[in-house]
């Protein structure tokens, strides 16, 4: 592995990559008569005002449902206070809603650890760089000094567009079975191997 000890900022997604809410997205679309297999938020920005509406409602329904149960990905607890440990600022970008994302991270007592939290209601949500900008020019370091961490091919698409390393989570699964491998810049498919590429200390790890 290389080590991506030298990095000054350390962005998360949050479901998937931390949490699993347990979402069916394939389900949530067939309700809402969305097409199969596209993002959800770019179909509800197609539409119009009445029809996002009525549709934005389920997709609440579905994320609170998700929040509500919701639980932590194995090691995300190890992971988030062994990087707390090292001073380093967390921040998370999610396409999740203000409101889940606030209550999914309280639930499960995760909100301490994150200096900045940015949402869909925020601003361009990914693929888009801007929320991994936005943290950068918070926290005044450069895109290349910053690391997006995901477990989908959005988020790997986000960190490309700004420039700055990214890492896949594959929860499990094989790195070239899962959709962004051949982008990102390193793969994880466990935490504790990413607890690894993020840990200061020793240039073999």
């Amino acid at each position: 592995m290389t080590a991506l000890a030298h990095l000054r900022g350390i962005i998360f997604d949050m479901d998937g990559t931390l949490v699993d809410s347990g979402l069916d997205f394939t389900a949530m679309r067939k309700e809402m008569g969305l097409r199969p297999g596209l993002p959800i938020l770019e179909q509800l920005a197609a539409l119009s005002q009445d029809e996002r509406v009525v549709k934005e409602a389920i997709l609440h329904r579905h994320e609170m449902a998700g929040a509500e149960r919701a639980k932590l990905i194995e090691g995300a607890d190890r992971l988030l206070a062994a990087l707390a440990a090292t001073g380093r600022p967390l921040a998370i970008v999610t396409r999740n809603s203000r409101e889940t994302t606030a209550y999914t991270l309280d639930r499960l007592k995760l909100t301490p650890f994150f200096d900045i939290v940015i949402c869909r209601e925020d601003g361009p949500h990914k693929p888009d760089p801007w929320a991994i900008l936005e943290i950068c020019r918070r926290w005044q370091l450069t895109a290349s000094e910053v690391v997006m961490i995901g477990d989908f091919e959005l988020d790997i698409q986000s960190a490309h567009n700004a420039g700055c390393p990214s890492v896949l989570f594959t929860e499990g699964k094989p790195p070239g079975l899962v959709a962004g491998s051949t982008l990102a810049t390193h793969t994880a498919v466990h935490l504790d191997d990413l607890r690894q590429l993020l840990a200061p200390g020793k240039d073999s790890i």
